[in-house]
């Protein structure tokens, strides 16, 4: 399992639609800045729905243990553990 540390943040994806709800992204503040400047954390509910694990950790430095699927271009974090570090 991977780890990765950062501040957790939503966007709205698919307004106007009817699956219009958050997207979780987490800037990170390890390695990882030095690539991304976002990246996406993929919920676990439907996607007009708030993930009520991720959700209240908005605004917040976590800790985020899960698989990272790392591409070329694309990064994203399909987490199993979120904490909140101090």
């Amino acid at each position: 399992m991977d780890e990765i540390t950062g501040i957790l943040y939503a966007k709205t994806a698919g307004v106007g639609t009817l699956s219009e709800g958050p997207k979780y992204f987490i800037k990170p503040l390890d390695d990882y800045a030095n690539r991304w400047s976002e990246i996406l954390v993929r919920k676990k509910t439907h996607l007009w729905e708030n993930d009520p694990i991720l959700h209240k950790f908005i605004d917040k430095k976590v800790l985020i243990l899960g698989e990272i699927i790392e591409t070329k271009s694309t990064i994203t974090v399909d987490y199993e553990f979120v904490r909140v570090l101090d």
